[in-house]
């Protein structure tokens, strides 16, 4: 996916996304109708089940993406989904393609399928680790491992912009000067409120030792990705689990069908049915 105002070196094939110009003041559409439900044209039925038949098909594709420009947005919500609105049945391996590459770029997605793959063969079963319930399955059930005393610790994270970036930064930093001879105080019936700070999971450290914690005798009944990492060390296989996690969670969110469902029937709002102008697909790179 590619925003036009963005491109260089001429068009190329893809889907372009436009949105509409920011403004200030309130949007003259209100949301409810920018998230009206979707009356999709008819199509006849168009199967796609291996991947020459889907560069094959791009015109065919691309005809019923401008033929429902407001069912087209839908694609940026879940594009398997949106496509079967549009007629457009992909196979089982055709749409697990689609769904991989609009998440993440392609060296995640060939590490994605490596451990998807490594953890299959050693669970007999497919690896779920940001679901909190499946963890203690694997952990407790699968692996065996005894619960740990958590409690508040919090996982390592690597610094936003890295070791090296964060330190030629900070050196580049003003120091800072007193602007009062004396420090401001507030009235006692004033308050100051922050949101509380939540490290991304993104930047969790898979690299850094975990502390070694007590045992506890009560199984929690559900492990949060953050708590797996101080089981990381004890298992290679839950190391692995935590990876695939945090690259799930690093993807471009895919909507549940429950919940394309009601933002394709304007019972629950979406940003990109708000903001974005039109969708539309470029097979040929001819604009």
């Amino acid at each position: 996916m590619s925003d036009p105002s963005q491109r260089q070196g001429g068009p190329k094939p893809g889907l372009l996304v436009r949105r509409g110009k920011a403004k200030y003041a309130r949007p003259a559409r209100p949301v409810q109708a920018a998230a009206a439900a979707v009356h999709p044209v008819a199509f006849e039925p168009l199967v796609i089940a291996s991947h020459r038949a889907l560069a094959g098909r791009q015109k065919e594709i691309a005809d019923r993406v401008a033929a429902s420009p407001d069912l087209a947005v839908m694609l940026l919500i879940n594009p398997v989904l949106a496509f079967e609105r549009m007629g457009i049945k992909l196979s089982p391996e055709i749409a697990h393609h689609v769904l991989h590459t609009i998440q993440h770029p392609k060296a995640l997605r060939t590490r994605r399928e490596e451990l998807e793959a490594s953890l299959h063969k050693a669970l007999a079963e497919p690896a779920q680790p940001t679901m909190a319930d499946w963890n203690a399955h694997m952990l407790f059930d699968l692996r065996k491992l005894e619960p740990l005393e958590i409690g508040s610790q919090a996982p390592e994270y690597l610094p936003p912009l890295g070791q090296e970036e964060s330190a030629k930064l900070h050196a580049l930093r003003p120091a800072a000067t007193r602007r009062y001879p004396q420090p401001r105080l507030l009235a006692p019936r004033n308050q100051v409120r922050s949101v509380p700070w939540k490290e991304s999971l993104r930047r969790i450290d898979l690299n850094a030792p975990a502390p070694k914690l007590p045992q506890t005798k009560t199984r929690p009944e559900q492990v949060p990705l953050e708590d797996l990492w101080f089981y990381k060390d004890l298992d290679p296989v839950v190391r692995d689990a935590l990876e695939l996690g945090v690259i799930q969670r690093r993807g471009f969110p895919v909507h549940s069908p429950d919940s394309f469902r009601k933002i394709l029937e304007g019972k629950k709002t979406n940003a990109f049915r708000v903001w974005i102008k039109s969708v539309h697909f470029n097979p040929r790179g001819d604009g």
